[in-house]
C-alpha cells in the first residue's frame, strides 16, 4: 500500500506541474520551447589540457516559470577572466504539447547546444575557477553526456536540473535537491559548494521572486510590456 501511495502522489505532482506549464506557456511569450540547432558553441574539440586556468559558470536563463539550468565554461586569460566561451546543457525539443507529455514521460530531449539560449536573460549565475585536473573530468562529463544519441527530458526524472547537477559533481561539487526550479537550483548550488558567497550575497540583495531584470522591472511585470 505503501508503494501505490508513493506512486500515487509522485503522478500527482507530475500533473499539477504539466498544467502549470501549459497555462504559463499559453500566456507568457518568453516561454516558447528551445529550438533545436545542429550547432555546437565549439564544434571542434579542444586538446586535453594539461596546464592553465580554467572556469566553469553555472547558469538560469530566464524563460517561462521554471527557468532553465546550463553552464558555460572555457580557459581563462593572464587576467583571470574567460578566454573562451563553450556550453552544455540539456533540453526538450517539439512543442508544448511534448512538452506538457513530458511531465508525465519521458520526451525526446537534446545535448546540443542551441545559441538561442544565449539571447535569453541571465536570471542568476555562479562562477568557479578550475584546475586543469578538473577541467578534464568536466570535458569528460560533456562528452559522454553527448554521446547518447536518443536523449530524453522528464520534468521529474531528467531535467536541465538534473543534467547541470552531474556536471557539478564530476568536478567534485555537491549538489541542492534538483526537484526545483531552475531560478533556485543555480543560487542553491552556489550556496551548498560557496558559504561565503551565499553571506556576502544575503547582505548585498534579498532574494526576490518572480526573478527580476536589470532594469528592476520583476518577470511577471514584464509581459505586460511585450508586443
Amino acid at each position: 500500500m505503501a508503494t501505490i501511495y508513493v506512486l500515487a502522489k509522485g503522478a500527482a505532482r507530475a500533473f499539477m506541474l504539466a498544467l502549470l506549464f501549459l497555462l504559463v506557456a499559453g500566456s507568457d511569450p518568453q516561454a516558447a520551447p528551445l529550438g533545436h540547432s545542429e550547432q555546437d558553441a565549439n564544434p571542434t574539440s579542444p586538446r586535453t589540457p594539461t596546464t592553465g586556468a580554467y572556469y566553469i559558470e553555472f547558469r538560469v536563463a530566464q524563460i517561462g516559470a521554471y527557468g532553465h539550468s546550463y553552464v558555460a565554461y572555457g580557459r581563462l586569460n593572464a587576467q583571470g577572466r574567460p578566454a573562451e566561451f563553450r556550453y552544455a546543457d540539456l533540453h526538450p525539443i517539439g512543442n508544448y504539447a511534448l512538452m506538457a507529455l513530458g511531465h508525465l514521460v519521458p520526451v525526446p530531449a537534446t545535448t546540443k547546444w542551441d545559441p538561442d539560449v544565449e539571447k535569453l536573460p541571465v536570471s542568476a549565475s555562479w562562477q568557479r575557477k578550475l584546475t586543469a585536473a578538473e577541467y578534464n573530468k568536466l570535458l569528460a562529463a560533456v562528452q559522454r553526456s553527448r554521446v547518447n544519441a536518443n536523449p530524453t527530458w522528464n520534468a521529474v526524472a531528467n531535467n536541465c536540473n538534473h543534467y547541470v547537477a552531474d556536471l557539478a559533481k564530476a568536478i567534485g561539487l555537491r549538489a541542492p535537491s534538483d526537484f526545483q526550479v531552475s531560478y533556485t537550483f543555480i543560487p542553491a548550488l552556489r550556496d551548498l559548494n560557496d558559504p561565503a558567497k551565499k553571506k556576502r550575497t544575503s547582505a548585498m540583495q534579498p532574494a526576490i521572486w518572480p526573478p527580476v531584470l536589470d532594469d528592476g522591472i520583476s518577470e511577471g511585470t514584464a509581459r505586460k510590456f511585450q508586443g
